[in-house]
């Protein structure tokens, strides 16, 4: 369930750091003057990055700050040699976290950097963290992303052709995004996301979550972050683009026109009007859709319950042995093996397929691609023909 992390490590030894093998530490250069700064070491590592950073001032003694910063659900899958469905070798790869994060993993995460740093978790302090969760849809995830309207008076930002969608506040943000979009994957993956900009982003007045350090990461504090993202995303409103429109009367198709707007719940009706539309767009989601929104809500609950389980207590020894045990493979060659954690995932749902005559065949996707490209081009097109064969068949 966590994925980026900023940590901030304190009391570390840094003449040990440095000479580690498996960290190839190096300066930064001026752009400008060419100049070595000899008061900043970087690390790559797994997709992930380790600074230290030393601070000299003149009449006081030498301050030296480690960070680490990255995503640890990546870490986890490149040390056991998990690659996405689209790796491919010749190109330049940013590593993956399509498949799912258990608390169990996030320990072995913790574990390994307890090991890499020499420390306890006690002493890595949470500057930034992020949640999230996986869940399947059995249609494509771009048919519910582009029916976000807003959250709290904010309208949705959209990117990557309407794959990607979240909303910013002063702490925090809500990102809702297609997994299947951004690694080809065989299934309809979208991923929920909480990312904290501060620290505060955690802070609600009915869920108090105690989350400071890496030793905080526990099945009791992970469930009340769960309650936390449930009732954040339970916050947006929503318009459910399967709708049948065909059972509707003129006098609702009108204000349907209306209510796929975002601009015109933010910018139109005034604050104290919403509620009345909303109740009328409310009830003509219960009964002329396929009710999505409420069904992603439930499958985030369960999804949570899951993955936030601590189903046993491996050793340091076994924690620190690389994953042999291989749940799947996938058909695309240049994909390695993916170790998905729950049955849901090992299923591959094509309900939604079934609804577009012009979509490409299920073949078309399970056989080898020539290039990563090839692989975006089909999705895109993908994308593309779901929306027009919904508009088509939802806007006459």
């Amino acid at each position: 369930m966590v994925d980026y992390t900023k940590i901030y490590l304190l009391n570390i030894d840094t003449q040990k750091l440095l000479k580690l093998k498996v960290l190839d530490f190096k300066s930064t250069i001026s752009k400008t003057t060419g100049e070595i700064n000899e008061s900043v070491f970087i690390a790559k590592y797994h997709f992930c990055e380790i600074t230290i950073q030393r601070i000299k001032e003149e009449g006081k003694p030498e301050r030296t700050h480690v960070f680490f910063v990255g995503s640890i659900h990546k870490m986890w899958n490149e040390l056991n040699g998990i690659k996405a469905p689209n790796y491919d070798e010749k190109k330049l790869y940013k590593g993956f976290n399509g498949n799912q994060f258990t608390l169990n993993n996030i320990v072995e995460v913790r574990t390994h950097l307890e090991d890499l740093f020499d420390c306890k978790a006690s002493q890595m302090i949470f500057q930034n963290i992020e949640f999230g969760v996986n869940i399947i849809l059995d249609y494509n995830p771009i048919l519910f992303i582009k029916g976000l309207l807003y959250r709290k008076n904010i309208m949705f930002e959209f990117s990557h052709h309407g794959n990607s969608s979240k909303v910013i506040y002063c702490n925090y943000l809500l990102k809702i995004y297609s997994k299947l979009y951004q690694y080809d994957m065989a299934e309809n993956v979208i991923r929920i996301e909480l990312k904290t900009l501060k620290m505060d982003g955690l802070k609600d007045k009915n869920i108090v979550i105690d989350i400071k350090t890496f030793e905080d990461i526990n099945e009791n504090t992970l469930d009340k972050v769960s309650k936390l993202l449930i009732k954040r995303f339970n916050e947006i409103r929503h318009y459910d683009y399967s709708i049948d429109k065909k059972k509707l009367t003129e006098h609702k198709l009108n204000a349907l026109r209306d209510y796929s707007n975002p601009r015109y719940w933010i910018n139109d009706l005034e604050p104290n009007d919403r509620d009345r539309h909303l109740k009328r767009l409310d009830s003509i989601t219960t009964k002329f859709s396929k009710k999505r929104f409420q069904k992603i809500l439930i499958e985030i609950e369960k999804k949570c319950s899951t993955v936030n389980q601590l189903f046993d207590n491996k050793t340091r020894e076994e924690i620190n042995k690389k994953c042999s045990t291989i749940n799947r493979v996938f058909e695309n060659p240049f994909c390695s093996t993916l170790n998905l954690l729950d049955k849901e995932l090992n299923i591959i749902q094509n309900t939604f397929k079934k609804e577009i005559e012009k979509e490409p065949k299920k073949d078309e996707f399970a056989k080898p691609f020539s290039s990563y490209q090839e692989q975006k081009k089909t999705i895109a097109e993908y994308n593309r023909l779901t929306v027009q064969n919904y508009n088509t068949k939802y806007n006459q």
